[in-house]
């Protein structure tokens, strides 16, 4: 295996990717779409959106992949970045650079790969876009077009997304507090405790804005079953694909969360129960309204869901309360036959 230079440029490459504020983020629906399309459209088991940090890759997108994140030293990706080109490879067993790499002998047993860098606004190469697979294969003239035409859609995303973050109000919970520490690993929502350390921001939020605060409690209708039946492996791509539902179907200021488990959850600001009930809804309905994609197949999912609306000074510093009341609805909706939303 030969590892990946340093790139000549690269405190220039980590400052602007820092700036960009990518990093230990929760799911883009926009990017998760993409990758969905390219999946297709290239025919491979894997695309991703990977960031080159310091000593790891990061996945901003992944479609395909279990993992969040991997070591740089041994990335596909940590080339991809030293050049402009379309960094292809035929099959790995047969490159050098690769045949022995711990992705090619083990999970995610790659043998095709092509990827092309990234950019920030200043041309730094941050990351890369790269689909691989399973067996080797060629690569098209118009599959080699299809590279460039998707890297110029995710650098929009990634501007896109870096003017939300300068503007947002969740910036104000965050502050010195590492964003890493509060993103569940395997979904790449935020998870409890960052529930708690964005609670406090959006409570103030809503005093100012005269919104109430809205809990949806979600809980993944028979997973022992999915887990039994399928596998751990397929129980966690359920979680990921569920992550990535959620994030879409909700709006982009509202934080999607795991409790735990096969608990789901959404923090947002609402005018009253009405508004969030249509969100918890439409929730709803994008778990059933199309089978999740496992290795073995299609598979149906749903999910059951609790509701709660509170006025700003009733929510307290941990917001038990407005947790126990939606957790009460969900616990309803169970015993009434699940694939539903419940008040609490």
């Amino acid at each position: 295996m030969i590892e990946a230079a340093i790139p000549v440029d690269e405190s220039q490459r980590l400052a602007a990717l820092r700036s960009m504020q990518l990093l230990d983020t929760p799911p883009d629906p926009h990017i998760d779409a993409l990758l969905r399309i390219a999946q297709r459209l290239f025919g491979v088991s894997s695309t991703l959106v990977t960031l080159i940090d310091t000593d790891r890759q990061w996945f901003k997108g992944r479609i395909g992949a279990t993992d969040l994140e991997g070591p740089r030293d041994v990335s596909f990706c940590g080339h991809t970045i030293l050049s402009e080109d379309i960094l292809y490879v035929q099959d790995a067993h047969s490159d050098e650079r690769f045949f022995d790499n711990p992705a090619v002998t083990g999970y995610p047993f790659v043998r095709f790969y092509a990827g092309i860098a990234l950019h920030a606004p200043n041309g730094s190469r941050i990351g890369s876009f790269c689909v691989h697979d399973t067996m080797p294969r060629g690569l098209t003239d118009a599959e080699r077009d299809a590279l460039g035409d998707f890297r110029q859609l995710f650098e929009a995303l990634f501007v896109a997304h870096q003017l939300r973050m300068d503007a947002a109000w969740l910036q104000e919970a965050l502050g010195a507090a590492e964003r890493r520490a509060l993103i569940d690993p395997l979904t790449q929502l935020w998870n409890r405790q960052g529930l708690r350390t964005m609670l406090p921001a959006l409570v103030s939020r809503a005093e100012r804005e005269e919104l109430k605060v809205g809990f949806i409690y979600g809980d993944l209708d028979h997973f022992k079953r999915i887990n039994d039946e399928h596998g751990h492996a397929g129980g966690d791509q359920v979680l990921i694909q569920s992550g990535q539902r959620m994030v879409a179907a909700i709006r982009p200021h509202d934080l999607a969360i795991r409790l735990g488990g096969e608990e789901l959850a959404v923090l947002a600001l609402v005018a009253d129960e009405q508004e969030l009930g249509l969100m918890a809804e439409r929730l709803r309905l994008a778990f059933c309204r199309q089978p999740f994609e496992l290795e073995a197949g299609a598979l149906d999912v749903t999910i059951s869901l609790g509701i709660a609306v509170a006025e700003p000074s009733e929510v307290g510093d941990d917001g038990h309360t407005l947790l126990e009341r939606a957790d009460a609805g969900l616990y309803q909706a169970k015993r009434e036959g699940r694939n539903r939303v419940v008040r609490g």
